[in-house]
This record gives structure tokens, C-alpha cells and sequence, in this order.
């Protein structure tokens, strides 16, 4: 394969604001951080060593805009407060990449010296997600470019695609415009609100997590780690029904547009934690309430024919299993999109996003789909006493995910691709430790005195 060109594809990192070091039990989503870095060195050896052309293709939500505050300095043991995660203007998103830059300075020279203008050539694709739609600003990209060093005869090697890449026979898309309906655009090419350019439109799904979402991160810090937002609701039911409750209500005031009875309830102490006795002792009471969430938490609409194709749900008092098939049927509206994609697009291979759930499945015509899954934890698929630790606050884990998922594309001698999915494990090797280390002082002197 000496000579042929080579793809890999990533998405969901969520790199944020970093972790606070001064408190490790302050949590801050991405913390792969050495191991993207070892990652990115292990195929730059690849292609050295054979002579080979990458792209390097980041499928979405690269970055955590919506979670790092609009400010000059950012401290991480600050509390912030909403008014300063709400600006989604240009200038405020540029604010946002200097503290997420400055939060994972390794991952952001590796990028840099990842790439490489000379044969064999190195470049990175970047398609932006509901997470970093702030990319769609053209200052965002010049920041962005500015510090990876991208510009001049490097230009070339940072490209962004507003929606997808479709060429050379494969096809990558986030996907969130395909899956649960609370996290789709009208327009993902021009995100702009209509009512005002100067900010993003976002949709209920990205309103959800600024208005509550960095607000509950602090009394749960893996409330990003479920997809969706609804199987997080279910799942939290049996655990911590106030918790649950809460956060059903910041759902329920993001997607009715009138007051509602059970909004009011959710949001009255008192009656919460009535409910919250009744869910906990009388499972008829669990199942009447569980039918009476489904209106409120269904993911698509009810005469999309995604619906059709889809797990149908029996509703019973069992939260965890409706929660479940939540996600599954989230998944399965990507697998549906995959195979509608590979009819039209006459595509070999899909690749999708956003669950950050890992999956390889064959489809028709010899063409395959792929989900590259996240590189932060993911508890979706977390057993009973998982849970238990997670809301009890016994879970002491503060390491990266054990799975590690990409993609890798390699093309045969008829040019056409072939895909897999892969997980990364990292290797101990001095060299790959010290190899960053010994490489570019350009960040420092291009943020010029702010502190790295």
C-alpha cells in the first residue's frame, strides 16, 4: 500500500475549557489529551515510513463551544454566570477557541506539527457539529488558522466543510441534523439567527445545555457523557428522581411553548418531591408517569418516517429500559440516513457522529457505516451499579475513555475506499512521550503574554 493515499476519521472530542488541576474532582469533559497527542503521532510515523498522503478528517464537535464562558481570563474554579455562555457572536465565539487552545496546549501543537506541506503531504479536515457550530464564523477560522500556524503555504492544509465531505467515494456528516429532532438547524449552512445575524440560531437541544447543562455539571459532571439529553432523563429517573425532575423541567420550558401543568409541578419543591416519593414506591404511579413524559421526551415527529424504521417502544416502569431504547432509536435514524446517503450519494462508506456510540455495520451494495463514537466517556451503555456509583458519587474514575474509536480509510489500487473502525491504544514509547515536547514554542509567542 506504499504510496496510496490514507484517511482517518474522528469526531466528538469536546475539547473544553480543560479540567481545573487544582481540583481533580472538577471535571471538564475532554481528558485524552496525551493520547490524541500520541494518536496524531502514530500515523505522522505511518506516513513517513510509507510514504503516504493523510487526511486527517474531525467529524464534528471538536470543540466545546457551548460549554466555556465568553471571558478575557478564564479561571476554572469560577462559577460563571449564564449571561456569559449565551453571546454566540463572532467575536465571543474567537474568546471562547482562545480559552479552549489555551486549556490543551499539546493538542494543539500536535495539530500544528502534525501537519506537513511537503510530500508526503499532511492536512486536516474539519466539519463543524451542533457542539462548534461557532465555526461557521469566518473569524473563528482565521483565529483558528492563526494558531495552528495554517496560512501562507500551509493555507491548504486546514480545510473546513460547512456541513459534510462527500467525495472520493465516502461520505461524513455529524449527524446531528439526522438524529433527535431537539438538535436540528432549518439552515446548518448559514446557522445564523434570523431575528439577528450577529448571533448563532441554536437550536432547543444547544439552548438545553447552556441554560442547564453548566449549571447541573457541577452537581453531576457526566450529564454530557449520555446521548440523548432524553435517555439521560430516563436514566437519572430511578437514581435521583429530584435531579431528574429538574432537569426535565429545564427540558419541558425549552420545547412547550405555554405553561404546562407538569412544568409547574416539576418546579414546585414540594410537589417534586411528592412525585418523587410516589415514583419511588408505586410502580403504577412510575408507569403513568412514564407514558405521560413520552409526549414530552419523543425524539423525532410523529409523521417523520424515520419513526417507522425505528424501535418501537413499550412503555413500562422500567426506566432504564426506556432510556435504552431511546438511544437505540437515536442510532437507528443514523443507520437509516446511512442507507438513504448510500443511494444517492453512490458512497461506499458513511460515517456519522454524535451518539458517541461506536458501531461498524454493513449496508447494501457492499457499502458500510460507520460511527466514530467520542473519545470522552460515554455511560450510555453503563450497568444498574454504575449508575448507582455515578449518582451517588462514588465513581472515581478521572481517566480518559478506555475505547479510544476512529476510522481509518485506506484506498486499493482501483482508488476506491475501504473502511474499518478501530480503537486507539496507546503506546509507552519515550519517543512518542517526548516527541511534541521537543517541537514548536510558536504557540506562546502567537497568544503572546497570555498565560499558557
Amino acid at each position: 500500500m506504499t504510496g496510496q493515499k490514507l484517511k482517518f476519521v474522528l469526531s466528538d472530542l469536546h475539547l473544553g475549557a480543560g479540567y481545573a488541576r487544582e481540583s481533580q474532582n472538577r471535571r471538564k469533559g475532554f481528558t485524552a489529551d496525551r493520547e490524541l497527542c500520541d494518536f496524531l503521532h502514530t500515523i505522522w510515523r505511518e506516513s513517513e515510513r510509507e510514504q503516504r498522503e493523510i487526511e486527517l478528517i474531525i467529524n464534528g464537535d471538536f470543540f466545546e463551544f457551548l460549554q466555556v464562558p465568553a471571558v478575557e481570563v478564564y479561571e476554572p474554579l469560577k462559577h460563571y454566570p449564564l449571561e456569559a455562555y449565551l453571546d454566540s457572536s463572532q467575536a465571543a465565539s474567537i474568546k471562547r477557541l482562545n480559552i479552549i487552545a489555551e486549556g490543551h496546549p499539546e493538542v494543539f501543537n500536535a495539530l500544528s506539527d502534525f501537519m506537513h506541506v511537503e510530500q508526503p503531504q499532511r492536512r486536516i479536515t474539519l466539519i463543524k457539529g451542533n457542539h462548534d457550530v461557532n465555526l461557521f464564523w469566518p473569524g473563528v477560522k482565521s483565529r483558528l488558522r492563526e494558531i495552528l500556524g495554517a496560512s501562507g503555504t500551509r493555507a491548504s492544509l486546514l480545510l473546513f466543510a460547512d456541513e459534510f465531505v462527500s467525495r472520493e467515494k465516502i461520505y461524513v456528516e455529524h449527524g446531528h441534523q439526522r438524529a433527535e429532532k431537539m438538535n436540528r438547524y432549518p439552515d446548518f449552512f448559514d446557522p445564523r439567527s434570523p431575528d439577528n445575524p450577529t448571533q448563532l440560531h441554536y437550536p432547543v437541544g444547544s439552548r438545553l445545555v447552556i441554560n442547564a447543562g453548566h449549571k447541573l455539571e457541577n452537581e453531576y459532571w457526566f450529564v454530557d457523557h449520555i446521548k440523548p439529553i432524553t435517555t439521560l432523563i430516563w436514566y437519572a429517573l430511578p437514581w435521583d428522581f429530584d435531579f431528574a425532575g429538574k432537569m426535565l423541567a429545564h427540558y419541558i420550558r425549552h420545547t412547550v411553548s405555554t405553561e404546562d401543568d407538569l412544568l409547574q409541578d416539576l418546579e414546585d419543591d414540594e410537589k417534586r418531591g411528592a412525585m418523587a416519593r410516589r415514583y419511588a414506591n408505586d410502580p403504577t404511579f412510575r408507569q403513568q408517569f412514564h407514558q405521560q413524559l413520552q409526549p414530552y421526551l419523543r425524539l423525532t415527529d410523529e409523521d417523520n418516517r424515520e419513526v417507522a424504521s425505528s424501535p418501537q417502544l413499550v412503555v413500562g416502569d422500567n426506566a432504564l429500559a426506556i432510556g435504552q431504547a431511546d438511544r437505540q432509536r437515536q442510532q437507528a435514524m443514523l443507520h437509516h440516513a446511512a442507507t438513504e446517503i448510500v443511494k444517492r450519494e453512490g458512497a461506499r462508506v458513511v460515517l456519522f457522529g454524535h451518539t458517541h456510540y461506536p458501531v461498524q455495520e454493513f449496508l447494501n451494495n457492499d457499502s458500510v457505516y460507520i460511527n466514530t463514537g467520542s473519545w470522552i466517556e460515554d455511560f450510555s451503555d453503563a450497568s444498574p451499579e454504575t449508575w448507582a456509583a455515578l449518582f451517588s458519587g462514588s465513581w472515581q474514575s478521572h481517566h480518559a475513555a478506555a475505547r479510544l474509536p476512529y476510522a481509518r480509510i485506506d484506498y486499493n489500487e482501483h482508488h476506491l475506499p475501504t473502511a474499518q473502525l478501530l480503537f486507539f491504544e496507546q503506546k509507552a514509547e519515550a519517543e512518542t512521550q517526548n516527541f511534541f515536547q521537543q517541537k514548536f514554542s510558536w504557540l506562546v509567542r502567537i497568544f503572546g503574554n497570555r498565560s499558557l
